[in-house]
């Protein structure tokens, strides 16, 4: 049978993507090969096209796998995923070694295009997977479940919407079905992702319908996670936050992309909010879990309008909100969005100065916050071995994120893959602490 290779780039909403087009191709009888070291008859590139940076990695990814066509290790080039959809007559036109376009709601149709039963059409998606979607997992101990797709927001920075859509929200029984089978297969965490999570359910009419999913996934049998990423500033709820404080399985983790603090940067960039609105969510968040909660955020830096005035008012938010992790973006000027109007007056040096500058701040505060968990007795997830040594073993508390966040170093003690294990946490670093299990 054919053998088929996935290089996946981008967001863990490509991965489930991916998972599921792999999945396709496997109940047609494909065969998927782990990497290129012996010729594969389809090398399928899932793209992210997103900003600029990505975008680069993507078109790089892709001339690698021509080349190897070239070669002759490579029998057919396929490529899918956000850069696709955004660029498909670019792609065409300029890179003649590309076989085959999978657009985003020919997810589940890839063996037909495979097999020229099918050419995908580009438009607006439509597409969202569900529990009965083919997929190759490819996670051991926590796995991701997208519970939409798509996005209502008008955000002038985003290319999101023109690319993947409107909001589409699957029903709660779909999601809670998924989730117990993950469970029933011997995953300990399950991440919710979407565009906006706490959209989800809108476009069903439904309010505050992630407090409603919560709660009925919170009463799923079995010892596991759940953990919620990408809640949108203006739509988090009281009720939200009380579910998720007082629901056991639920990780005491709040992940709220806030961008930016200035009002007159998010206005421009079409978001809701300022610096002092967003302490007092802040504070509203951590008095609802009793101070027992871990925040992320993301910020960009570098949008056309921020000025030094601006930055500054940035730096002075992060430390009065003293994040538990914080990822910073330079802004990047997409064509299609409506900061494209605008111009780019912030330079490249200026941008990749000012991430830095808010970066080496978050790097104290992080580790003032860790220093504070040193003594404490934390619950853990076993992940593994440490990549750089075997001497230590890698887990993750329920403050920390998988790939994005520090990990919990294990210096003492035994656990297989999967444990729940009690660590007490004895050295804090930068962005890891290191304990020992007890």
């Amino acid at each position: 049978m054919p053998k088929f290779f996935f290089l996946t780039l981008g967001c863990p909403k490509n991965t489930v993507d991916s998972e599921v087009m792999a999945g396709c191709l496997l109940e047609k009888g494909y065969e998927p090969a782990l990497n290129l070291d012996s010729y594969v008859d389809f090398a399928i590139v899932n793209t992210c096209g997103f900003i600029n940076p990505a975008k680069e990695e993507s078109i790089d990814r892709i001339l690698e796998l021509a080349e190897l066509k070239k070669e002759g290790k490579i029998g057919k080039l396929v490529v899918a995923g956000c850069l696709v959809q955004r660029y498909v007559g670019e792609l065409r036109k300029e890179i003649s070694e590309i076989d085959y376009f999978v657009s985003l709601d020919d997810i589940e149709n890839i063996t037909d295009i495979l097999e020229n039963i099918k050419i995908s059409q580009f438009k607006m998606p439509q597409y969202v997977y569900s529990e009965k979607s083919p997929r190759i997992l490819s996670n051991t101990v926590y796995e991701y479940v997208k519970i939409s797709e798509g996005c209502n927001h008008k955000c002038s920075f985003c290319a999101i919407p023109g690319i993947r859509g409107k909001l589409r929200s699957r029903s709660i029984e779909s999601v809670k079905n998924e989730v117990k089978s993950l469970v029933e297969q011997g995953y300990k965490e399950v991440i919710l992702i979407s565009q906006d999570s706490t959209m989800y359910g809108a476009d069903l009419g439904i309010k505050d319908c992630l407090a409603n999913l919560l709660e009925e996934l919170n009463k799923i049998e079995g010892d596991f996670w759940i953990r919620v990423m990408y809640l949108y500033p203006g739509e988090i709820t009281y009720r939200l936050l009380k579910v998720m404080s007082e629901s056991e399985k639920i990780c005491n983790y709040i992940d709220i992309p806030l961008q930016h603090s200035s009002e007159k940067v998010l206005k421009s960039m079409k978001r809701p909010g300022n610096g002092d609105e967003y302490l007092k969510l802040l504070e509203k968040i951590k008095k609802t879990f009793k101070n027992n909660v871990y925040i992320r955020t993301a910020l960009i830096v570098g949008y056309p309008n921020e000025g030094e005035r601006e930055f500054e008012e940035l730096k002075n938010f992060v430390r009065k909100a003293r994040f538990n992790h914080l990822g910073v973006f330079t802004y990047s000027h997409e064509e299609g969005t409506p900061a494209f109007a605008l111009e780019d007056t912030v330079s490249e040096d200026t941008k990749e100065k000012r991430m830095n500058e808010i970066m080496e701040m978050q790097k104290e505060i992080s580790y003032n916050i860790n220093k504070e968990l040193v003594g404490r007795d934390l619950e853990v997830v076993v992940e593994g071995y440490y990549e750089e040594t075997e001497y230590l073993l890698k887990a993750r508390h329920r403050g920390q994120a998988p790939e994005i966040d520090g990990v919990t170093l294990i210096n003492e003690g035994f656990a297989n893959v999967g444990d729940f294990k009690k660590v007490n946490i004895e050295m804090a670093m930068h962005y890891d602490i290191l304990g020992k299990i007890l």
